[in-house]
């Protein structure tokens, strides 16, 4: 894939920063583009740009938030042009609803939270990374359904299809969040107190584990190495 357009970092997050945190690990041009609930979908076309990055959020998939419509219009032209997409958590999920709808996506019987396990499978697209390692997990939403043609590439018992490739949709979603080292994924939960205490999750244990590799680094690599 050409490097020549950015790649654009479509943030979902409330807080505004995922668009950065996503940034920071790519090694190519990249653009963040806010979004904001409330308002539209921003005016953006897939033909500007190499790929696409969806990041996560706190809002919910299952619920039609201002932006909804135009995100998804959005991952359905970026698919017929051409473009690379990652979805993150929310973006993940996102992926899989504009395709399918919204029989493609549900809550969670239970929160996902913490540095947890994923079984990277012989399905991952590139060479190197395989195996059980821990990654990091905030959601309540998962993908139930995916477009034909799509191949899980990480699982664990919570959520099933922790990962998944679509190669002729150049699709790439990830249910953790690979964006996170250890440094800043802690001080992501340690801002979050009540989250683990409503769940009744030790946040001492949580902060003394990590990722099991180097995630960013790696998975936004591959992303990028599985669609060039």
């Amino acid at each position: 894939m050409t490097t020549k357009k950015p790649v654009a970092v479509v943030d979902y997050s409330v807080d505004g920063l995922s668009g950065g945190l996503i940034s920071s690990w790519l090694k190519v041009p990249s653009i963040a583009v806010r979004v904001v609930e409330g308002e539209r979908f921003p005016s953006i076309s897939p033909d500007d740009f190499s790929a696409v990055i969806h990041s996560g959020s706190s809002h919910s998939i299952v619920e039609d938030a201002s932006f909804m419509e135009g995100a998804i219009i959005f991952v359905q032209r970026s698919v017929e042009a051409g473009v690379p997409q990652m979805g993150i958590c929310y973006g993940h999920q996102l992926l899989a609803r504009a395709a399918l709808g919204l029989d493609a996506v549900a809550k969670c019987s239970n929160i996902e939270v913490g540095w947890l396990e994923v079984d990277f499978l012989p399905q991952w697209p590139i060479d190197g990374l395989s195996g059980r390692k821990a990654v990091w997990q905030s959601h309540y939403d998962c993908v139930i359904k995916l477009p034909e043609g799509s191949v899980i590439t990480a699982t664990n018992s919570h959520t099933k299809i922790q990962a998944f490739m679509n190669r002729n949709m150049k699709l790439f979603g990830t249910q953790f969040h690979p964006e996170f080292d250890r440094k800043k994924g802690n001080e992501c939960f340690a801002k979050d107190v009540e989250l683990f205490e409503k769940n009744n999750i030790d946040l001492e244990t949580v902060l003394a584990s990590g990722p099991g590799f180097p995630t960013g680094e790696v998975v936004f690599d591959h992303f990028l190495m599985t669609f060039r």
